[in-house]
């Protein structure tokens, strides 16, 4: 039975839900937490009236936070392994957040950054999700009129991405203002690149920050700047709430994914983004509900507690076998019980209990004493005990080695199938743009004996279109390009030029990391090839080495409902 249906309130219908997650923001990020640089009235407000989680923890990257918030489990037991090229992808075994909702009756709707996978069965629509307007890669290259989709047709957003998926999110809950929803905000930013408007950035532009040795000020500049956006933008919703009468029956949830993506103010804890000390794991979260009283929340808590958490509020069963215990009886009867968490990337594990932290290094600290990691403390009996739950957590979340799993086609007829160059193999000569694989690109395929290609797995037999992205200059118009299945093969010859500059250069504030976008000319093959159900390689190739290199962005699948 739901929270709000037990209460004798107006109230009849189940809770919204609205879950907002910044990304690489760091705990610091916030005035509220003593930062002296930025001001974030509207998120202080929630750390002041709601339900403060002062002790609140995700892992240290994307997307395995997402697959914990997800699933309810540790991200390694979900099969996810990495942040690219397939290791994102949570296990299609795996009940998740929108199933859950939608299989109640809730409209569910997901905006912004999915990063759990892309080709369907793995896309946010197939996954409980029915409204998804974003981007499925673990960040963008863009984000003004950013390149993104809406229920997988491919579309720009209108203007800033975090302002556009902010009045999305509005919206979806606006037209379901008479139905319990589910709207899940994944926002792009404080993430690089470092791009954010001139009416946010002119604050900070002249600002002087006294940062460390390690610190780019210019970069904790643009994300102050992105954080300062980001409030804004939470005040849009919590008035738009409000407007529309559904700030009395709507859960309203802030956090981020993990640490600060850059050495900038952190309130003092040790680590940034990537890191298992406090920095790179701790995190704001605050609980915005008119039936909860606000103040500070003590308890230990992690973002495997968040579905179980969500599902009670809701009225929702729980699963049995999930890692994460819902936190009602902190918000409820301020109970607090002893936990232990476990936060591993890269080979670091790292536990923590009420009173210590083991660190990856094995030094112990008394963390409710020391929460900046100064001083290393010896105890023989605690540091036996949380020595001994890394080595039994070691053994049951990472028996087996990293599955590589094919990528999957499916429900090609109406959904397109995207295999791009982020999630490609290809042989030593081909190079990638950047050595992040989100939205890099391939170049340097200029030999007959270079490959790119794809372990996949079609769930339907069937004959299938195929258009591939491409630039290349005028010595490369005529090559013959080949498509390559066990069964056959397709060719088509490169049948223009096409040559494009990066984009997003001069709209960052700071030097990027991560690849440029470009444009790319899309080739449609004029034959298809029969794939049939099962394992395949789908492989790419020039039939003919070339003065000069094709750029490569992704290969499409398409299939009509009549084939």
């Amino acid at each position: 039975m739901c929270f709000s249906c037990t209460k004798d309130t107006e109230i009849n219908q189940k809770p919204n839900v609205i879950l907002i997650i910044a990304d690489d923001q760091g705990y610091g990020d916030l005035s509220a937490r003593g930062n002296p640089y930025l001001n974030t009235p509207t998120l202080d407000q929630l750390a002041h009236s709601a339900l403060s989680f002062e002790n609140f923890y995700v892992s240290p990257v994307c997307s395995p936070t997402r697959a914990e918030l997800l699933t309810g489990k540790y991200y390694p037991k979900s099969g996810v392994y990495s942040t690219s090229t397939g290791g994102e992808r949570i296990n299609l075994d795996q009940q998740i957040l929108g199933d859950y909702f939608k299989e109640d009756g809730y409209q569910t709707g997901f905006f912004g950054k999915w990063h759990s996978g892309q080709q369907y069965p793995y896309h946010p629509n197939a996954r409980g999700f029915e409204e998804f307007y974003g981007f499925c890669s673990g960040h963008l290259g863009h984000y003004f009129d950013a390149r993104i989709e809406h229920n997988g047709k491919a579309i720009r957003s209108k203007g800033y991405l975090t302002d556009d998926l902010t009045t999305k999110t509005i919206e979806f809950a606006g037209q379901n203002a008479t139905e319990p929803f589910l709207a899940v905000l994944s926002l792009n930013t404080p993430h690089s690149p470092m791009q954010v408007p001139e009416q946010w950035y002119k604050k900070f532009d002249s600002m002087t920050i006294d940062g460390g040795e390690r610190e780019d000020v210019n970069h904790s500049k643009a994300a102050y700047a992105m954080v300062e956006n980001i409030d804004h933008n939470v005040k849009r919703i919590i008035q738009a709430l409000k407007k529309n009468g559904l700030d009395e029956n709507t859960v309203l949830i802030y956090m981020s994914d993990n640490g600060p993506n850059g050495h900038r103010f952190n309130a003092g804890l040790k680590g940034t983004k990537g890191s298992t000390d406090e920095g790179g794991v701790k995190t704001n979260f605050f609980l915005k509900y008119s039936r909860f009283k606000g103040r500070k929340i003590k308890q230990l808590a992690s973002s495997i507690d968040l579905l179980p958490t969500l599902l009670e509020l809701c009225g929702i069963n729980i699963p049995k076998g999930i890692d994460g215990v819902s936190l009602m009886p902190s918000i409820l009867k301020n109970e607090i019980k002893d936990k232990t968490l476990f936060h591993f990337w890269n080979n670091q594990l790292s536990v923590r209990t009420k009173e210590y932290k083991l660190d990856t290094r094995d030094s112990l600290f008394e963390i409710r004493k020391d929460p900046n990691q100064k001083f290393p403390v010896q105890n023989d009996s605690v540091f036996a005990l949380l020595q001994t739950q890394k080595e039994k957590w070691l053994s049951k979340y990472l028996l087996s080695t990293e599955e590589k799993r094919p990528f999957s086609i499916a429900n090609a007829a109406v959904f397109p199938v995207v295999l791009p160059s982020r999630d490609a193999s290809f042989s030593a000569e081909v190079k990638r743009s950047n050595r992040w694989p989100n939205d890099s690109y391939l170049k340097q395929w200029k030999s007959l004996s270079d490959s790119i290609f794809w372990p996949v797995e079609n769930f339907e037999s069937g004959w299938y279109y195929f258009t591939l992205y491409y630039t290349a200059p005028k010595t490369e118009v005529g090559v013959p390009l080949e498509i390559k299945i066990k069964n056959g093969s397709v060719q088509q010859i490169v049948e223009k030029t096409f040559v494009s500059k990066p984009i997003g250069a001069s709209e960052d504030r700071v030097r990027r990391i991560e690849s440029y976008i470009k444009d790319f000319y899309p080739l449609r093959f004029k034959d298809s090839l029969f794939l049939e159900k099962g394992l395949d390689t789908i492989v790419l190739h020039r039939m003919k080495s070339g003065e000069h290199s094709i750029e490569f962005q992704k290969l499409e699948l398409s299939r009509t409902s009549n084939q």
